[in-house]
């Protein structure tokens, strides 16, 4: 056996178990990206509630908070987060291309309806994490070693 080989073994297994990493960095990422949409929509609900504030002054002042990552020019234009999925960029999208169109008890009701669809998606996402924890960084971790002794 030479030396290149033994570590090419060696590093196969590794590797996989970063595989493994990555794949759970992603579901990570996802959950966190539903947090905050939720989170953006209740302080929007409750601004529009209680201050009925102007959506242009209020996307800049949230965004000089730095508390949720905004770009874009308005809620309107705003880009869905990159870790969502796509039915979820869709009603992303949908909900915030509606703002302003409405009167204020309207908007809630509305935001009312996107926060529930999206704490729902949260409660999926959150139940398929945990049905698989840590198993992508095993399955990683064997098919690395399956590799490496078909290499042995």
């Amino acid at each position: 056996m030479t030396v290149l080989r033994g570590m090419g073994a060696l590093l196969l297994p590794v590797c996989g178990w970063l595989a493994g990493n990555a794949v759970e960095e992603k579901d990570i990422g996802h959950l966190t990206a539903l947090e905050q949409t939720i989170r953006l929509l209740q302080r929007l609900r409750q601004e529009i509630q209680f201050r009925r504030a102007d959506l242009q002054q209020l996307f800049y002042q949230l965004r000089q908070e730095e508390v949720f990552s905004l770009s874009g020019g308005s809620f309107r234009t705003m880009p869905a987060p990159a870790a969502l999925s796509q039915p979820e960029k869709q009603c992303f999208a949908e909900c915030m291309s509606g703002l302003g169109k409405s009167t204020a008890e309207q908007e809630c009701q509305r935001l009312d309806y996107y926060i529930a669809r999206f704490t729902g998606g949260l409660q999926q996402a959150q139940q398929f994490a945990r049905a698989r924890a840590g198993l992508p960084r095993r399955l990683g971790l064997a098919a690395g070693t399956v590799l490496a002794l078909m290499i042995l």
